[in-house]
């Protein structure tokens, strides 16, 4: 009988046990998603990504501004994963999606430049004018002739950013490209050469290369 008691209260402690740690993995999740944004910020310093792009994503010398992100949270990821230009590919094993997913809350809690309106982008572009600005223009020199980079310039066929953040970029770049005001070339000329940029096929996937795939 009295081994029968100890039993069931050792049954009780496991259970008490277990009831708290499972209250506790529960509050530790609530917290882990209500600090989302806090998560990503610190992911943000830890991996180094402010040593290019600058604390708050605003961009640096090296590296463009990418807070707000110009990308949906599947492109950014994607990119991290199989960048263009001088960045590095970052792996999963640095960096988990769900991590990403933190950043990307960090860097849309950003405000955007003031000085800057989306909505005065143009609505539209014209791919034929806009390859023949892309030679006139010489961007052709830093990202070759079709946008898939050169020595001095990215990749920037199809772009990976939206017309809006393509237009501030041109504007304020980093890196070593000179900005090109509106007497330089006007945002409609940007929206041509943008249409151009758009009608690009995209570079084919890592994995259907059997060179890097041995």
């Amino acid at each position: 009988m009295r081994y029968l008691i100890v039993c069931v209260a050792m049954l009780a402690m496991a259970f008490a046990c277990s009831s708290a740690r499972a209250q506790g993995a529960a509050a530790k999740s609530k917290d882990a998603g209500a600090s989302d944004l806090q998560n990503g910020k610190r992911i943000f310093a830890s991996t180094g990504c402010v040593a290019c792009h600058g604390a708050d994503g605003k961009g640096t010398t090296i590296a463009p501004q990418i807070a707000p992100p110009p990308l949906p949270l599947a492109d950014l990821i994607h990119y991290v994963r199989q960048p263009s230009g001088k960045m590095p590919p970052v792996g999963a094993s640095v960096v988990s999606d769900a991590q990403l997913a933190d950043v990307y809350a960090f860097l849309q809690s950003v405000a955007p430049a003031s000085s800057v309106s989306s909505s005065a982008a143009p609505a539209s572009g014209d791919a034929a004018k806009g390859k023949k600005l892309f030679t006139a223009d010489g961007c052709y020199e830093c990202h070759d002739y079709e946008g898939v980079g050169a020595g001095t310039g990215p990749r920037i066929g199809p772009p990976p950013i939206s017309l809006p953040s393509f237009l501030r970029y041109i504007r304020a770049p980093s890196g070593n490209m000179p900005p090109y005001t509106a007497k330089v070339i006007s945002d409609q000329d940007l929206a041509d050469v943008y249409a151009y940029l758009k009608s690009l096929p995209p570079p084919p996937a890592a994995s259907s290369i059997p060179l890097l795939n041995q």
